[in-house]
């Protein structure tokens, strides 16, 4: 007997509403056992579109043990596969290892590894690595940097990769052994590299027998300006460039740029101690073909010199289409407001204006220390943006910004930053909160209404002086999407615990909040800290700092927490800890029974704890 449509339509829905595919069954006139074959065949090219648009995790976490069918499709299939390993337990990492990772090397083009744990098992033995043969984009946020050289020099042989990221946890005492690690990949065209570095001063030789195919660099972490050149040498095909602090302090002399890509079209350069001079020789050296240029510096007014500007950019980069320009630095001057003034006059001329390049300038105040901000508005291209406590404010243009499109990142820096503030941030989904925000909501509501759509969020940071408990349950109750909160405020508000768990505020955002990354970085109180324990039940990584004589106690409380309320807390890294303090807290656990599969390791005077 031939299906009936309804019973065809639901066969479908199970898998996937794909109207075409649906449409066509519908349609068919076949008999009940090919209508059956291509039902199950429709099934399984909707099953590789739901495969194609979700992390593999989650495919394997519905699919993988309904049935034998879907099971083989799993793994057996060729499709590639892209694996997001951000937060999950050991038990089910082991599991999601065993039968997905380990078995379909072969067919990973994509893996993202955040925890230093799933990194020594998934690439032990480190030659393994050379297995991922179809790997494209590989980013790897705390790892072990001795750990990540062995790793690079074996991922030299992977003929696919061409995206790499690198976060390394510990400090890394030799930056040029990772460089030229990475310089030998041989197709690799986007690098982002994030070091956390020792202060002694390092050189990168000159380049000799290896030239590189990144197009696209990206370097976070303090790079010196003598080392420019060198760098450049290895890297002929860059396109993009970007330096989130590039140093000048260790370069007495103008540097000769005798190296140079023909390709290079974008540079992003957040510059210290760097003259306009030596600036300028940077330009007329290497940037002839430059169509972007973004610069951030805090050294020398002669970055003021309009006239000077327009030279520079009419006789060494002609093709200049984005001029996005910041200066700050600290004034003593009290006719400051005539002096800027006068300096973003100059920026009026007719060059500036048929570009539409636009300028404006704040003066604000942090920490006791005047400032002046001068920077390219309309439109504004950076992607954070902070709003000052002003002392006053000038902006001179015609076009005066209102909606920044380009902004997910918004740093409040006190509450009266915000009063006057004419800008809407639609797309900003990230919030940081410094210096002083008083009990009041004032705030609170003008940021609600006019500033930021609050229910995009996704990351909060507080950083603040003083911050209540109270505010922050507050806070969270219109923020219901946010899923990373970090907390840094050197005296919070002590409060009776019991009490604020017993608010109806509190036991609303603690049953909806969808928070997932907690970071406390100050040492708080037991009873705050078990505050936070209680607020965040989704809670799946916790980083604390701690006093040593409070460690076993609040180790044990959140412990025994995960067994009822905190069931899907995974994972706790514990700061500014003695590697000493490993034993006992193995015997802790291991004497009460708290865990009975784990891990725990120390480096760099933190302790990482996985189960």
């Amino acid at each position: 007997m031939e299906q009936t449509k309804p019973q065809r339509r639901t066969i479908i829905f199970d898998y996937w509403n794909i109207n075409k595919k649906k449409k066509l069954i519908e349609e068919s006139k076949i008999s009940s056992k090919k209508s059956v074959t291509l039902i199950e065949n429709f099934s399984n090219e909707i099953f590789y579109e739901i495969f194609n648009y979700l992390d593999v995790y989650y495919v394997y976490k519905a699919f993988y043990n309904l049935n034998i069918r879907l099971q083989n499709l799993l793994t057996n299939s060729t499709l590639p596969l892209k694996i997001n390993i951000s937060s999950m337990s050991k038990s089910i990492f082991q599991s999601y290892n065993r039968h997905i990772i380990m078995p379909n090397k072969h067919r990973i083009i994509s893996l993202y590894l955040s925890n230093s744990f799933i990194v020594d098992i998934i690439f032990s033995p480190v030659r393994i690595a050379s297995n991922f043969t179809r790997l494209e984009t590989l980013i790897f946020n705390n790892i072990k940097s001795k750990y990540l050289i062995n790793i690079l020099n074996h991922l030299v042989s992977l003929p696919n990769l061409s995206s790499l990221i690198m976060i390394p946890i510990d400090c890394c005492r030799n930056p040029n052994e990772i460089y030229q690690h990475i310089f030998r990949l041989p197709v690799l065209k986007y690098c982002k590299i994030s070091l956390k570095e020792y202060s002694d001063y390092y050189s990168l030789p000159i380049a000799t027998n290896v030239i590189s195919s990144i197009e696209h660099l990206v370097i976070t972490h303090r790079f010196y300006l003598t080392n420019f050149n060198a760098l450049l040498s290895y890297i002929p095909k860059i396109r993009r460039l970007t330096f989130h602090y590039l140093d000048g302090s260790h370069n007495k002399q103008l540097e000769l740029f005798s190296c140079y890509s023909k390709h290079l079209t974008c540079v992003s350069i957040n510059m210290r101690d760097i003259n306009f001079d030596k600036f300028e020789l940077m330009i007329k050296n290497l940037f002839h073909q430059l169509q972007i240029l973004h610069i951030t510096t805090n050294y020398d007014r002669t970055y003021f010199d309009a006239n000077r500007w327009e030279q520079i950019i009419l006789s060494s980069m002609p093709d200049l289409r984005i001029f996005d320009f910041q200066y700050i630095n600290f004034i003593e001057n009290n006719n400051n407001q005539l002096i800027y003034n006068s300096i973003v006059n100059q920026f009026c001329s007719s060059f500036w204006f048929q570009r539409k390049w636009f300028f404006g300038y704040q003066f604000y105040m942090e920490e006791y220390q005047k400032y002046v901000i001068f920077y390219s508005i309309n439109p504004y291209r950076r992607k954070q943006y902070t709003l000052y406590k002003q002392l006053t404010e000038n902006f001179r243009s015609r076009h005066p910004t209102s909606h920044i499109n380009s902004v997910d990142h918004v740093n409040i820096q006190d509450e009266k930053a915000i009063m006057n503030c004419v800008n809407y941030f639609r797309n900003a989904t990230k919030l940081t909160l410094s210096h002083n925000f008083a009990e009041s909501r004032v705030w609170l509501r003008i940021i609600l209404k006019r500033i930021i759509p609050l229910k995009q969020l996704t990351t909060l940071i507080i950083d603040c002086d003083t911050f209540s408990f109270d505010q922050l349950i507050k806070l969270l109750h219109f923020t219901p999407n946010i899923h990373t909160l970090t907390f840094n405020s050197q005296s919070i508000t002590e409060s009776n615990s019991i009490l604020i768990q017993q608010s109806e505020t509190f036991r609303l955002v603690s049953n909806t909040n969808k928070i997932t990354n907690v970071t406390i970085k100050e040492k708080y109180s037991f009873e705050n800290i078990k505050l936070f324990i209680a607020l965040c039940p989704q809670m799946q990584n916790l980083t604390i700092d701690i006093y040593t004589q409070h460690l076993e106690s609040i180790i044990r409380f959140i412990l025994l927490k995960t067994k009822i309320n905190i069931q899907h807390l995974c994972s706790i890294y514990i700061k500014n800890i003695r590697k000493s303090m490993i034993g006992i807290l193995k015997t802790l656990i291991e004497s009460e029974e708290l865990l009975d599969n784990y891990l725990i390791k120390s480096i760099d005077s933190q302790l990482y704890l996985w189960w």
